[in-house]
């Protein structure tokens, strides 16, 4: 696939459909994934996706829309289709077996792999087709204030003491990582993206039904109501607007910033570090900013999940998804997505970025934060190194306690092989054994 093209290109499409294909599937399903067509222009960041699905025996019928392991869209059956009723007119729900979806790409990579697929009753996803395509990269230009430096992890892999490390140096705003999670960032931007959403814009048109968040517009927008605005007013609605909104979110973070390391007698900060899951945020970020830096924060999934689990039983409640499924093993299978996750965007980011392993930080703090600072062209002398690392473990040393499932920070490593019963051993090595291999782990 060829590489998306940037918001420089004058002209061109945000969105660029390159492939439909239709999948096999077997009886219990008949559907058509009628638009997108190949080669004919997006609106805005967006890709329109309509068509319609029957279950021969009448069954209910959802449609998914997901891209990896990920289900962005679950959306029912609800456009009349007189032809599809008169084609089948022994199956009930032929007459509103349409669906209709305009969906936002903007949380996606630059380039995508979409797949639409029919769920019938309680029966696993049936394949009706492939959607290959592409949208815009944006141009990363330099931002007024501290570039963003996002933490990539997931929980319980030595985040707090990553961020307590980054705090101390007067070059790197984290305010209070012990006390708080400040994500300046990821709420200006996650802002700006629910507003950006087609559903929101359209708002701009239809304010009908004000309530609570009604500029949100949390109603699904079909394919049928764009068309039925001229293509001015499409733009002006899905296309360059929305590209300013998010430049202006990422500048809005970058005050409050500066401001925030102002109020703190900082006046030097040229980074402001925050977390970040392995989803669309660190990507969008390194496209908006030039100035932005990623580091890649893993540690031994295996390890990861023993000490959740630790950590749940520790709490008396449960937590990080656990409490969203039935058992320990739907909970591997959960996590096993946030891992896959996590590798897919080392890959696709992994030039520019820096991968730190959380067995390296627990084991020489020294030696790593030295590794950090050089790939953030930052002062690194042994001598500075060596107080940092002192006024960081000072700090960290009053939440020890709170944050340990282990006495020593040694015991922590390898023992997923101790802590975890067999059963959970061998799937998490069979779902985990790839990303493992990949970020450096035997």
């Amino acid at each position: 696939m060829s590489a998306p093209p940037s918001s420089s290109a004058v002209g061109a499409a945000a969105v660029q459909i390159h492939e439909v294909v239709p999948e096999e599937r077997d009886g219990r399903l008949h559907a058509n994934l009628e638009r997108p067509v190949a080669g004919e222009p997006a609106p805005g960041f967006c890709v329109p996706l309509s068509g319609w699905a029957i279950a021969p025996d009448g069954a209910h019928v959802a449609i998914d829309v997901s891209h990896g392991r990920q289900v962005l869209r679950r959306l029912a059956r609800s456009i009349e289709r007189a032809d599809i009723a008169e084609a089948f007119p022994d199956v009930p729900g032929a007459a509103r077996a349409g669906f209709s979806l305009l969906l936002d790409v903007l949380k996606l990579p630059p380039a995508f792999d979409l797949r639409v697929s029919g769920i019938v009753g309680e029966a696993d996803p049936t394949p009706i087709a492939r959607v290959r395509g592409i949208r815009q990269a944006f141009e990363p230009l330099p931002i007024d204030g501290p570039a963003p430096l996002t933490v990539t992890t997931l929980g319980r892999t030595g985040s707090t003491l990553m961020m307590t490390l980054l705090s101390v140096h007067p070059a790197i705003a984290a305010y209070n990582p012990i006390g708080y999670d400040a994500r300046p960032f990821a709420y200006e931007l996650e802002a700006a993206l629910a507003m950006a959403s087609p559903a929101s814009r359209m708002r701009l048109l239809d304010s009908a039904g004000q309530g609570e968040g009604w500029w949100l517009g949390r109603e699904t927008v079909s394919v049928e109501a764009l068309q039925r605005l001229e293509a001015p007013l499409r733009e002006l609605l899905l296309g360059a607007p929305v590209e300013q909104q998010l430049r202006e979110a990422v500048e809005r973070a970058a005050a409050f910033a500066r401001e925030l390391s102002a109020a703190q007698e900082r006046p030097d900060v040229r980074y402001a570090a925050e977390k970040s899951g392995p989803a669309h945020l660190p990507r969008l970020l390194r496209e908006l900013c030039a100035d932005g830096r990623e580091i890649f924060l893993v540690r031994d999934f295996r390890d990861v999940l023993a000490s959740m689990l630790a950590f749940n039983a520790k709490r008396g409640f449960a937590a990080f998804g656990r409490e969203q499924v039935d058992d320990d093993e739907q909970f591997v299978r959960r996590l096993a997505g946030h891992v896959a996750a996590l590798a897919a965007g080392w890959r696709e980011r992994r030039d520019g970025a820096l991968l730190v392993r959380y067995e390296e930080l627990v084991a020489d703090p020294a030696a790593t934060l030295a590794r950090i600072l050089d790939y953030l062209e930052l002062e690194s002398s042994a001598s500075e190194v060596a107080e940092l690392v002192e006024r960081a473990q000072a700090l960290t040393e009053r939440t020890r306690l709170q944050h340990r499932t282990v006495q020593e920070t040694t015991a922590s490593t390898g023992r997923w092989q101790s802590d975890l019963p067999e059963q959970l051993q061998e799937l998490a090595l069979e779902l985990f054994a790839e990303p493992l291999e990949e970020l450096g782990y035997a």
